[in-house]
């Protein structure tokens, strides 16, 4: 009975452990997300206009990306490592706000300001890097 009882409590006791939270693999996971989203605005900004489809259709791609963003934002509150989800929260803020800028220039029919855009898009990805989320 008594060695039962000890399986039992060292089970418990090794399932608890299992289910804490490991705040790498949270981090690596939100920054997932977001690196995906950040990677279609890039498919947006570096394709060839004469190949992609009218600007409508791509507008509304750039604004989902954007919804998208800000819901992963909403996410990373839930993260519990601190410097983590500011860091996170600060990339997506700064992702939906590109994103913005990337739909206005869709709309006016010119490239003005893409590679600038890209650049943007391509340094909220390093930073992501940096916190361990890559491709």
């Amino acid at each position: 009975m008594r060695r039962t009882r000890v399986a039992a409590v060292v089970a418990v006791a090794a399932l608890a452990a299992g289910c804490g939270t490991d705040a790498r693999a949270e981090t690596v996971h939100a920054g997932r997300e977001i690196r995906g989203q950040l990677e279609l605005l890039r498919l947006v900004v570096t394709a060839d206009r004469a190949a992609v489809p009218p600007v409508p259709s791509l507008s509304v791609t750039v604004r989902d990306a954007a919804d998208e963003l800000g819901a992963a934002g909403q996410d990373v509150g839930e993260l519990t490592d601190d410097r983590a989800r500011a860091a996170l929260a600060s990339i997506t803020d700064r992702a939906v706000a590109v994103a913005h800028r990337l739909d206005d220039g869709l709309g006016d029919g010119t490239d003005d300001g893409l590679d600038r855009i890209d650049a943007e898009l391509q340094g909220l990805i390093g930073e992501l890097a940096r916190w361990g989320v890559t491709s």
